[in-house]
């Protein structure tokens, strides 16, 4: 009989050392963006392809939650794989404007063609996949052959999983962030597809929701002015101005506490705070309450003491407080 005695152990123990990334982040100079860049801050940029080593690198909370995004990449590539319409994936692709910096990346997928969810739902099964993704692969299988006997167009698509919060937010607007339209745009550009799709999931109830984005318009004239932007001041060797750490966001006519200061790398460097709580800390209530403050104005009631201390914190900010009222837009 073994003398060895079997000792307890834990599961979150192992699954949490797994997650662990061991590898250290590098900031080696270079002379080209990456895609992901695109619509983040201009100063962070810059900074990263001077080589400026981060004050405020990614957490392991912020790693996990990029593992937990890749867990959902895989998912959505399981099903295009199964039903026969993934083309390519993980597909590096280049665009240079002349005189301007080349921008390189990696597209998620592609996909099109004829679907075969019949299969993929039998595979799905095979594989003891959860319910919920089988039940959605029958219901695309059904979609499909109705609306799509023909087949489907070829495009890039790119997933991103985002909170609840967040989901919500570009729910309401109906729109992409700016980072992931150019991310994408530089796809369909590199690549000369006609248009593609953003597939955002939600985290914490798993809804999805699809932003197409076209190649052209107003999608190439952001992507083309931020990669000027950029290039004008790395050619110059002038950094960019800082970030505000609120903004006034037209689309959804309030301000808000600005994302690109929240997740900068540069956190403490540039703005002298030592993390992002310390962040939230000191900006994240003020915008509701300058919210509240703005909808008062625009409803023409009267004006409390602290209504007015509020109004006079927005001017000295910088905010033109009749013109963002009137039209919804922000003079700076």
């Amino acid at each position: 009989m073994s003398s060895i005695i079997a000792k307890d152990w834990s599961m979150s123990g192992v699954w949490n050392s797994s997650l662990v990334d061991g590898k250290k982040e590098t900031y080696d100079a270079r002379d080209y963006l990456w895609a992901s860049e695109l619509g983040k801050a201009p100063v962070d940029t810059f900074l990263r392809l001077n080589g400026t080593h981060a004050t405020n690198p990614p957490n392991m909370r912020s790693k996990r939650k990029f593992e937990a995004g890749n867990v959902f990449e895989w998912v959505i590539k399981l099903v295009l794989q199964r039903a026969g319409i993934l083309i390519d994936s993980q597909v590096h692709c280049a665009h240079q404007y002349p005189g301007l910096m080349k921008v390189t990346g990696r597209c998620d997928f592609i996909a099109g063609g004829i679907p075969d969810f019949a299969r993929a739902v039998a595979e799905l099964k095979a594989l003891d996949m959860p319910e919920m993704f089988i039940r959605a692969a029958e219901a695309m299988k059904l979609y499909f052959e109705k609306e799509y006997p023909g087949g489907l167009m070829h495009k890039p698509i790119e997933v991103k999983s985002l909170s609840g919060m967040m989901f919500e937010g570009l729910l309401a607007r109906n729109q992409a962030s700016i980072n992931h339209r150019m991310q994408l745009f530089h796809y369909l550009k590199s690549m000369g597809y006609e248009k593609g799709t953003i597939l955002y999931v939600c985290r914490d109830d798993l809804r999805i929701m699809e932003v197409t984005i076209l190649n052209g318009g107003v999608f190439e004239d952001e992507y083309k002015s931020h990669i000027t932007t950029l290039s004008e001041a790395y050619y110059s060797k002038v950094q960019p101005k800082i970030e505000e750490p609120i903004i006034y966001d037209p689309d959804v006519a309030k301000f808000t506490a600005n994302w690109r200061v929240g997740y900068s790398m540069y956190l403490t460097l540039l703005y002298g705070l030592a993390d992002q709580a310390e962040f939230d800390g000191k900006f994240k209530k003020t915008p509701a309450r300058w919210n509240r403050v703005l909808t008062r104005f625009r409803e023409s009631k009267k004006m409390t003491p602290k209504n007015l201390e509020a109004l006079v914190e927005i001017q000295e900010a910088g905010f033109d407080i009749a013109t963002i009222a009137m039209v919804g837009a922000v003079t700076k």
